[in-house]
């Protein structure tokens, strides 16, 4: 099991997505929400601990990535 920290940016039209929900349906990874500034009127930010296999957290950051939100490590 590995451990990843990330810094999601969210542009305007994707705040309104459940963006943690899908990473734990859809990937099986395990995320806890460390820090966030979320505006539906202004897009925001995103830190979060992910913790998963690693093959399960390359396929979810792939992911958010195709949604057009910016993945930076944190």
């Amino acid at each position: 099991m590995q451990t990843r920290k990330v810094r999601l940016d969210y542009p305007l039209e994707r705040v309104q997505e459940p963006l943690v929900s899908y990473l734990v349906k859809k990937f099986d990874v395990a995320p806890n929400v460390l820090a966030a500034d979320i505006d539906a009127r202004r897009g925001g930010w995103l830190v979060l601990e992910l913790q998963g296999e690693d093959s399960q957290l390359d396929a979810a950051l792939e992911w958010v990535r195709a949604q057009g939100i910016t993945v930076q490590p944190a």
